[in-house]
């Protein structure tokens, strides 16, 4: 004890030791000085543009950001702005976004860029959600009139909203981009711990805790594809637009079915939960109908997405009253959902609130921020679960162990063997088993003469070294008193010969306890329609002429 804690005083020194060079080490290189990423200016074009909707003039002088009323699909819109005919060279590339639209841009009728849905699938084009375009301007478009046209292919939520044009460095555009990194770390974090927990959840061996924590990952990542599908800095690593819109379609329609799922599996519910099921299968089944719409070119997914929205909102609402009705009825474990629920249900009608008023969902932090602080509370909920559960089953195994478990020795003991013998009948695999009979000799006489303590240290040094003797497989007994059974699967009669006479052979040789060992086998094998018991009758008869065998060399000699 006196050593270990040397060693923890000493570990102690040398952690502190190593913490002082560290931040040394911080200190000294902090003077190194090096050019930052970003430190050039980003400009906002956002006034004196001009609106034309099919060729005609609706708006000038406009300010962006900007919104059309619907509808705007299949008009042709596009916006007008003169380019500085002064640009420093850090200044010449411009962004914009753009949602759920083609787009082409011009320069004095010159086209310099463009943007398209995919050109093959979908009857209809799809676009993507939002998304980032950067355009380089050469020397010659200077003073010349920039125009952006955009097309599109649905009235959804999405359409007809203008954002502010920026100028400057693609690196610092991107940086600007990168004004949203909270919600891009949100999204990363949920989608990389729902898969993490979904893994996790396969290794659970009990049913329930199981699909707890499934079902749970399964929230997660519905959760972080919805706050990473939300935010631009997600074009950094994917240029394509669809695919994390994809994703956040996904998440809004299969998020019910999963929230139920946790609910059902991870708290005291009763019948209520039910209809609530049934309805989020309707919610994964408007995910395949929106699916099939899009195809041959009714409607798209966007469509869906308000209507949804607010479906997903009257849906979480009415299970959240449901939910407090039930809790002040005395349903207590329900109190940590209730709060779970409080943060989720807030960002959902937020998300419903904006998509209704037309405001760009560019800066949703407090939004992916309640859904994260939601999917803390549930975690917490179902990291309990497995806690409690793990406990009940250690107290499980620990009386388990008792039970089964011969307490002087730590083999097990004459309950076990029944047990093992009652499933070894009972099974269908019938395999040939060898059975090892082991009496300790003369053990009445050494408790009569050296006292108890003395037999049971021979107990224990026995049980203790037959295992290390025996085979891995072998299953070790007492059976009573002195004698001990071990049972061997699958093994042949020249091999339990040989472990017989090596159990013979290592107690009667070079031990500081001093005791003798007899042995009888058998082999029970189902085929030949032997009785198990009749086999251990017979091992237990070699046994004892193996006993008055040496019983009679110890008096010849």
């Amino acid at each position: 004890m006196a050593a270990f804690s040397r060693e923890n005083h000493i570990q102690r020194i040398v952690l502190a030791l190593v913490l002082m060079v560290f931040v040394m080490a911080l200190y000294y290189d902090s003077f190194l000085q090096t050019e930052p990423l970003s430190g050039g200016k980003v400009t906002a074009w956002d006034e004196l543009w001009t609106i034309n909707i099919d060729g005609q003039t609706f708006a000038e002088d406009v300010s962006l950001p900007y919104s059309l009323q619907k509808p705007v699909k299949n008009k042709v819109i596009s916006l007008h702005h003169t380019i500085p005919s002064q640009l420093p060279a850090e200044q010449r590339t411009i962004a914009f976004n753009s949602s759920m639209a083609s787009v082409l841009v011009q320069v004095d009728n010159e086209t310099i860029y463009r943007f398209e849905g995919p050109e093959r699938g979908w009857a209809i084009p799809v676009f993507g959600g939002t998304y980032t375009h950067f355009i380089r301007l050469k020397d010659s478009y200077l003073g010349g009139d920039l125009s952006i046209t955009f097309g599109y292919t649905s009235n959804n939520s999405f359409a007809g909203h203008f954002k502010p044009v920026y100028s400057g460095s693609k690196t610092d555009l991107l940086f600007h981009e990168l004004g949203e990194w909270p919600s891009l770390f949100y999204g990363f974090s949920l989608l990389l711990i729902g898969l993490l927990v979904v893994l996790f959840s396969l290794s659970i061996q009990t049913d329930e805790e199981r699909k707890s924590f499934f079902y749970f990952g399964l929230v997660l990542l519905a959760l972080g594809g919805w706050v990473f599908s939300q935010t631009p800095s997600k074009f950094i690593l994917f240029r394509n637009p669809a695919l994390p819109m994809n994703l956040s379609f996904a998440a809004l329609f299969l998020l019910p079915l999963f929230l139920v799922n946790y609910i059902i599996h991870s708290y005291p519910v009763g019948k209520w939960a039910s209809p609530f099921l049934y309805i989020s299968h309707f919610f994964a089944s408007l995910y395949i109908l929106g699916g099939a719409l899009q195809l041959f070119g009714i409607m798209q997914y966007t469509d869906l997405l308000l209507p949804c929205g607010l479906f997903l909102a009257l849906f979480l609402l009415s299970l959240f009253v449901l939910l407090v009705i039930e809790y002040f009825r005395g349903n207590q474990d329900l109190k940590s959902f209730l709060l779970a629920m409080g943060f989720l249900l807030s960002s959902i009608i937020a998300e419903v609130i904006l998509l209704m008023l037309g405001i760009s969902l560019d800066s949703a932090v407090i939004l992916h921020f309640g859904m994260a602080a939601s999917a803390v509370v549930l975690f917490w909920r179902s990291a309990t679960l497995m806690r409690i559960k793990t406990k009940s089953i250690c107290k499980e195994q620990l009386l388990l162990s008792l039970a089964y478990s011969d307490a002087l020795t730590e083999v097990g003991n004459r309950a076990a063997y029944d047990r093992e013998v009652s499933r070894i009948q009972a099974s269908k695999d019938k395999h040939v088993l060898g059975i090892l009979m082991m009496d300790i000799n003369d053990l009445k006489k050494i408790n009569d003469t050296q006292g108890h303590t003395q037999g049971d240290m021979i107990l224990r040094d026995f049980a203790h070294r037959v295992q290390k003797i025996l085979p891995s497989r072998a299953k070790v007994f007492r059976y009573g008193g002195d004698e001990f059974i071990a049972l061997i699967s699958d093994v042949s009669e020249e091999e339990l010969q040989k472990m017989a006479e090596r159990v013979l052979s290592h107690f009667s040789f070079g031990n500081k306890l001093h005791y003798h060992v007899a042995v009888g086998f058998d082999r029970y094998i189902p085929k030949r329609k032997d009785r198990f018991h009749q086999c251990v009758g017979r091992a237990d008869e070699a046994m004892y002429a193996c006993k008055h065998s040496m019983k009679q060399s110890s008096s010849a000699t």
